[in-house]
């Protein structure tokens, strides 16, 4: 079954918040997420705190990313 986007990027919040410095395997075993899926996810938080206008916009499978026209 898959797993809500959101809720993903929320137990890698967690994860991080648990452990100050963690590496993409560490948090892919304290997850229980696959490395790949929290290498995407990183990516995605990344790109988010470097543009102040982006905005995630939640589907049902997935996320999207769109910079707020201002």
């Amino acid at each position: 079954m898959r797993k809500d986007p959101l809720e993903i990027m929320q137990e890698i919040f967690r994860a991080l918040e648990r452990s100050s410095a963690c590496s993409i395997n560490e948090l892919s075993q304290e997850t229980g997420i696959h490395n790949v899926t929290i290498r995407k996810y990183v990516r995605i938080i990344e790109t988010v705190r470097k543009e102040p206008r982006m905005e995630v916009i939640k589907t049902k499978h997935s996320i999207i990313l769109r910079i707020r026209d201002e």
